[in-house]
């Protein structure tokens, strides 16, 4: 999943929550803490090609939304932090493969073109 730029946490939560008897909110966490490694492994392998600025600016903006994030959903019921991961999911998953096969239409014309 690092080779694409997306992480494996849609996959270790969906795991844990169908194969383990934990609550949604250890799972989110646990999954969290399972792929920092990772995390830091793609990132320093990827120092040389990293605009350092942005990246700053974006772990900044990412701490602090994790860390308001992880205050709500110890909140929410988990039933609802649930249904709200499921809907999360959903979107962000349906836009990307929308946006997925658009690209991949374009780049079909665009061989079709080439090859005429």
């Amino acid at each position: 999943s690092a080779l694409m730029g997306v992480g494996g946490l849609p996959l270790t939560i969906s795991y844990l929550t169908l194969n383990t008897d934990l609550p949604h909110h250890l799972v989110q966490g646990t999954a969290v803490c399972s792929a920092a490694p990772a995390v830091l492994v793609s990132a320093f392998s990827r120092l040389g090609a990293i605009p350092i600025g942005t990246a700053v600016a974006v772990a900044i903006g990412a701490s602090i939304g994790s860390s308001l994030g992880a205050q709500a959903a110890l909140m929410l019921p988990e039933s609802q932090l649930r249904v709200l991961y499921m809907v999360a999911l959903a979107a962000f998953g349906g836009s990307s493969s929308i946006r997925a096969v658009a690209n991949m239409r374009a780049l079909l014309a665009a061989r079709r073109k080439i090859g005429k």
